[in-house]
């Protein structure tokens, strides 16, 4: 009897321990139904015994398989340096023609970043260059929340008719008079990440009211625009599971679109919130090296945002580093699909392209705000083009049908790493068309100069550090490089599709990065921290932030300029400008509208030569792009005011966190 209990036990643990493995890849398009993966493991008590096996096995290949041990060699430089120094990707000749207009907001902005082509900009031109010194606050808005510890709104707003829609703290969703600035109603609470990087605005059809879509985390959620109340029909009491997801959906032929961090296109009915059909764009390819297959990757993220071309049925995507920060030893080869835009057929239901701006990334050079759509014109005739600001200075502009560069694209040479199992790709990419609208590379000629006592402190840290062109982050020293929090950041670019031109903000703050190795393990922790000076201000010359206009047909900078200020040294007539996280949007009337940086401050610049027009103080450092739209006929500018969550890393005595929404129109004559 004991036997028969025994043998019971063993069946009934293998049969759990079978069924916790088993993943059922449900309405994928590109998987197979049942997937049955040790890695697919949730529950605690086999987890980790498994974690533990495979630690021990590989400890054993390392000590018994030469195959495996060799991998975990050091990577050879002097082969590395018998390869070509340079090469050129050359240009596409075969250009996709423009098939219809780009669109525009005017009175609305029924989706974060302005549309589905997420190129934020306002064609209403009623405040311009004439009469931006008679700009003032209209209304201030309060959610009357307690302000929740270490969090910001990073959404702009969406306007329809008058009436906005934003996320506020504390997991809200309020509409708002876009006149008055009174409530209209507020939403129950939701989840902390509500709305994170957006929401849409869709009108309904005969048989249903206006609705509001976005994700809330784990959760697609539809909201009655009418009232705030949970869309009853949709979903389970208007919400439904997903991937996660902190990105605004994309609405396509009575379909919601999602991008979630499972690395998956999710298509749900808008009606009723049912699952139609999934995706799957991660990296498939399980790496052999030595004795063992590694499939780690994790990351690759669509955290920045998604686009379409809704007449062409195309969707797009950027996409994150993979994991681990500056460690890639257990994801060898080039981690496809991370760091990368491409793009999905929506009919088909497959990829039609993809492009990998940072091969096998162990920088954190991810793609981190949403592709944008427009036209350029080349040889005299409109193309269709898809643009990707990055966290290295660079523009990516892409054939948006067959995602050729529009560019030449040059790759150079690049170094080996001295971490034990790491391999680095052999060339990555050196943009020099369109130019670089930051720093990527840093040299000691970068050391600040705002005064002799920081030069001497960051040259202490430098003389004892390593840096250069992709520099793989090293066990022995410290690594000084740009870029690790852009660059361009998670709000992208605003363009004019008129004037194929682009306004960006970028940070040039340079980091200090190592590898440190945990304990009897072949696995590595990333460390890294701002470099400062002892004084708190970044260890690199100014400018430290800037908004820089470019030239989308030539690829040339119309200008750069400094975006924000520290206030003490402003009054030394130094300028720097400031990390800033909060993002620009361009207008019809001439103007820029910035936020985001130290100084708390909202500026509006003259979009023709970048010169500072007009500025006012927030009640907290602007924390997402303004939204532009008309209400009784007067243009508005809102804008998020509740402090930085990125900026409070490296500067909590200068951010505080608040729950302000701030709107601004012309002085009433």
């Amino acid at each position: 009897m004991k036997k028969k209990i025994t043998y019971y036990l063993i069946y009934t643990v293998i049969a759990i321990i079978l069924i916790d493995c088993t993943k059922i890849n449900y309405k994928y398009v590109n998987k197979t139904f049942i997937e049955i993966n040790f890695n697919n493991l949730s529950i605690s008590i086999f987890k980790n015994p498994y974690k533990y096996l495979e630690s021990k096995y590989e400890s054993y290949l390392v000590k018994n398989s030469k195959k495996h041990r060799e991998y975990w060699n050091i990577e050879n430089s002097e082969d590395r340096k018998s390869r070509k120094k340079k090469f050129i990707l050359a240009k596409t000749k075969n250009f996709t023609k423009n098939i219809s207009p780009n669109p525009v907001n005017f009175e609305n902005w029924e989706r974060s970043h302005g549309n589905n082509y997420s190129n934020r900009f306002s064609g209403l031109d009623l405040i311009n260059k004439s009469n931006i010194e008679s700009l003032e606050v209209a209304w201030i808005y309060h959610s009357n929340n307690n302000i929740g510890a270490g969090r910001d709104i990073q959404c702009n707003p969406i306007i329809v008719n008058g009436i906005i829609y934003s996320p506020v703290i504390n997991g809200n969703i309020v509409a708002i008079d876009g006149y008055s600035g009174e409530e209209i109603w507020k939403s129950i609470p939701l989840n902390g990440d509500v709305a994170r990087r957006g929401l849409v605005y869709w009108k309904g059809n005969d048989s249903t009211e206006p609705k509001i879509f976005f994700n809330d985390g784990p959760k697609l959620i539809s909201l009655n625009a009418k009232d705030g109340k949970l869309n009853k029909k949709f979903g389970k009491n208007g919400k439904v599971r997903t991937g996660y997801s902190k990105i605004t959906p994309i609405i396509y032929n009575n379909t919601l679109v999602v991008a979630s961090w499972k690395k998956n296109i999710e298509v749900y009915d808008i009606l009723t919130g049912k699952l139609k059909w999934k995706y799957f764009f991660g990296d498939k390819k399980n790496e052999r090296n030595g004795g063992k297959k590694y499939n780690n990757h994790k990351g690759g993220n669509p955290w920045g945002g998604i686009s379409a071309d809704i007449e062409r049925g195309i969707l797009y995507i950027t996409t994150g580093n993979a994991s681990k920060y500056f460690d890639g030893s257990k994801r060898p080869g080039y981690n496809k699909n991370s760091s990368s835009l491409l793009a999905i057929d929506l009919e088909e239901k497959t990829e039609l392209w993809s492009f990998q701006e940072t091969i096998h990334d162990i920088w954190n050079s991810d793609l981190p705000g949403p592709p944008i759509l427009s036209s350029l014109v080349k040889d005299g005739k409109k193309i269709d083009v898809v643009i990707a600001a990055t966290k290295r200075g660079n523009t990516l502009v892409l054939d948006r049908v067959t995602g050729k560069n529009i560019f030449d694209m040059d790759y150079e040479l690049a170094e080996t790493s001295t971490v034990p199992g790491e391999k680095t790709s052999s060339h990555q990419l050196n943009l020099k068309l369109p130019e670089v609208f930051g720093k990527n590379i840093f040299n000691k000629s970068d050391v600040t100069d705002i005064n002799e006592n920081s030069r001497d402190y960051i040259n202490s840290i430098i003389n004892n550090s390593q840096f250069g062109f992709f520099k793989p982050v090293s066990l022995d020293k410290n690594t000084i490089m740009y870029n690790f929090h852009g660059g361009a950041e998670w709000m992208g670019a605003s363009i004019d599709h008129d004037n194929q031109t682009m306004y960006v903000n970028n940070n040039n703050i340079a980091w200090n990065a190592k590898l440190v190795k945990k304990l009897n393990t072949n696995e590595y922790e990333s460390n890294f921290s701002r470099l400062l000076d002892k004084e708190g201000y970044p260890g690199t010359k100014p400018p430290w932030g800037t908004i820089t206009s470019m030239n989308l047909n030539t690829g040339k900078i119309n200008w750069t300029i400094p975006f924000g200020y520290y206030p003490e040294l402003k009054k030394e007539n130094i300028i720097t400008g400031t990390e800033n996280f909060g993002g620009v949007t361009a207008t019809k009337g001439e103007l820029i509208f910035a936020t985001g940086s130290l100084d708390s401050n909202i500026f509006a610049y003259d979009t023709v030569t970048g010169k500072q027009l007009w500025e006012r103080k927030l009640p907290y450092i602007g924390s997402a792009p303004p939204s532009v739209y008309l209400a009784k006929n007067e243009q508005f500018i809102v804008v998020q005011s509740t402090g930085s969550y990125s900026l409070n890393q490296g500067y909590p005595d200068i951010n505080k966190f608040g729950d302000a929404i701030v709107a601004f129109k012309l002085k009433n004559n």
